[in-house]
């Protein structure tokens, strides 16, 4: 069961800098280059939260450096074992 984590309003998050393999985060895929980045720590620490609301997120992708704007609904939630450069990515998508 997912718990719900609601953003309202508009964060301008930096993406994280560095990854520990096995946590998990909230981040997104960059509309430019594809590839998932974090903006924050699971905060139930096993994949089990659901982003959900109205809140907007102005974020500079650490890889390609675009600037983009993202919903909360865009917000993927992975593994960052998975999420090692160069290898492809298969995000649960929230709900």
């Amino acid at each position: 069961m997912s718990a719900e984590l609601e953003f309202r309003g508009l964060f301008r998050p930096r993406a994280l800098a560095s990854l520990v393999p096995g946590s998990w985060y909230l981040g997104f895929r960059c509309l430019a280059c594809h590839e998932t980045f974090a903006v924050l720590d699971d905060p139930a620490g096993g994949g089990e939260v659901e982003p959900v609301g109205t809140g907007i997120f102005d974020v500079d992708c650490p890889v390609c450096a675009a600037p983009n704007r993202y919903l909360a609904g865009d917000m993927l939630v992975f593994q960052s074992a998975t999420a090692m450069a160069g290898q492809d990515v298969q995000p649960r998508k929230s709900r």
